[in-house]
């Protein structure tokens, strides 16, 4: 550092100034690019979480909207087993089981091929109704529309 400064001394005082201008200008320039780039990212980040939630909520009044609709249907006959409610009240709304695995003791983790988002909604009620616990949904987008695959974890309570 001492020759740093040594060598600064030895400059004019034209040099001197034009040398304390040029860090001024390369500091300040780059704290604003970094403020700005901070800006900018926060601006994206919060106009993607502002589009999802206003899509979360037109979800909600849709579903609100339907929840009235379709009344109840009753448990579809079965064996009694987690594996066979789940497969039961599956084929009662059309969905198809794309694998069904043990998950645990009590428990089953199944995966549908993609289908309408409320039938995976009432066959998630029905298995409910049934006596089992839901402890695990996950819903992607597959197509156009409410098109929807879906994989759940079941397990009795």
């Amino acid at each position: 550092m001492s020759e740093l400064l040594a060598w600064f001394s030895a400059r004019t005082a034209r040099e001197q100034f034009l040398l304390k201008a040029a860090a001024f200008i390369i500091l300040g320039g780059g704290a604003l690019l970094a403020s700005y780039q901070g800006a900018s990212s926060y601006r994206t980040s919060s106009a993607a979480e502002l589009a999802s939630a206003l899509q979360m909520r037109d979800d909600l009044a849709k579903l609100k909207s339907l929840e009235g609709i379709a009344p109840a249907a009753p448990v579809p006959s079965n064996d009694g087993s987690v594996r066979g409610i789940v497969v039961a009240a599956s084929g009662q709304y059309g969905l198809v089981p794309a694998r069904i695995e043990p998950d645990g003791p009590t428990g089953v983790r199944t995966a549908f091929e993609p289908a309408n988002a409320q039938n995976v909604f009432q066959w998630i009620d029905t298995v409910e109704r049934a006596g089992l616990v839901v402890s695990r949904i996950a819903l992607v987008r597959a197509g156009e529309g409410d098109v929807v695959q879906a994989e759940a974890t079941v397990a009795s309570r």
